[in-house]
């Protein structure tokens, strides 16, 4: 068999996935669903949806995803997935693998000598090395970490004498003049004491509410006025309080707007009536046109508007 010859099996392959994109296809068509509505439902885009419909598998993550998406598309549309499943290319199975026993006829013999040193050695000469840098490492961290805490201590006795210097010499008068000679250098830092004047910190206060009148003014300031829609045109607005799909279209049947709306957010298009729009998950979407609510003239089980506006 030369390389320009094509196996059985991936003929096979190829119509059997032709087969089930088309059979998928005829049953959404037969059941009037879209594709935007199938891609929803399944949690897919609509060029997954196609590539499924075309039977272009390649597209597609791989072939475990592609069998689920397949088995999920059937049971959609409430069709045995069975079939489908049938005419994919079938799991490979394990391959037989020939193990050769291993032969080192024509090696050479290792050398027993300076060389084998080596290697046994080297091995435990790096880890005490590694071990010693460690050592190393964690003395000197702990004496550097030591050293400010020493010093610490070593400064207090300094820093707290002034305090009570003053307080003898006040109380017992000529009894206090003897040490006067060490107070006299440190006298310097006791006036930096006073420099956390607590009235100084409070005046900033003040400035609190100036802020919180800017802040209600900017709540109260009017909220701009909606455009207004483009002459001879109307103005859509869809606000999604849940995940939606929007298809609208003109009257020829042309798609002018799809869009999977995410919660929370909200869509403006400027259309020119007669328009047909189909919603799915209709229940978490509000439509305005003009400004003015539209009833989507849902059932009680419904979950997709289809409406016409003129």
């Amino acid at each position: 068999m030369t390389d320009l010859d094509v196996s059985p099996s991936s003929i096979d392959e190829s119509s059997g996935e032709r087969r089930a994109g088309e059979t998928l296809r005829s049953t959404r068509e037969s059941l009037g669903m879209s594709i935007p509505e199938v891609a929803y439902s399944l949690k897919l885009n609509a060029r997954q949806v196609e590539a499924i419909e075309s039977g272009r598998f390649d597209l597609l993550p791989g072939a475990a995803f592609t069998r689920g998406f397949l088995r999920n598309y059937a049971r959609l549309l409430k069709i045995d997935p069975a079939p489908l499943l049938a005419g994919l290319e079938p799991p490979p199975s394990d391959a037989t693998v020939e193990l050769a026993p291993a032969s080192n006829a024509h090696g050479n013999m290792p050398e027993v000598g300076r060389g084998r040193f080596r290697r046994s050695v080297l091995p435990g000469v790096l880890a005490a090395l590694a071990l010693l840098g460690i050592v190393v490492v964690g003395w000197y961290y702990d004496t550097q970490k030591s050293k400010p805490q020493e010093d610490l201590v070593a400064s207090l006795p300094a820093a707290q004498e002034p305090a009570f210097a003053p307080a003898a010499q006040g109380g017992e008068g000529g009894a206090a003049v003897p040490p006067a000679s060490e107070p006299a250098p440190v006298a310097v830092p006791v006036p930096v004491q006073p420099a956390v004047p607590a009235p100084a910190s409070t005046p900033p206060v003040a400035a609190a509410p100036e802020s919180v009148s800017a802040k209600e003014a900017s709540v109260t300031s009017p909220a701009p006025a909606p455009e207004a829609p483009k002459a001879g045109g109307d103005k859509l607005v869809f606000d999604f309080a849940q995940d939606s799909w929007v298809e609208v279209k003109d009257p020829a049947g042309k798609v002018v707007f799809s869009r999977l709306g995410k919660a929370g957010t909200r869509e403006q298009i400027d259309v020119k009536a007669p328009i047909s729009v189909v919603i799915g998950n209709a229940r978490g979407v509000k439509l305005e046109r003009n400004g003015a609510p539209v009833d989507l003239g849902l059932t009680a089980k419904a979950t997709v508007a289809r409406l016409k506006i003129e």
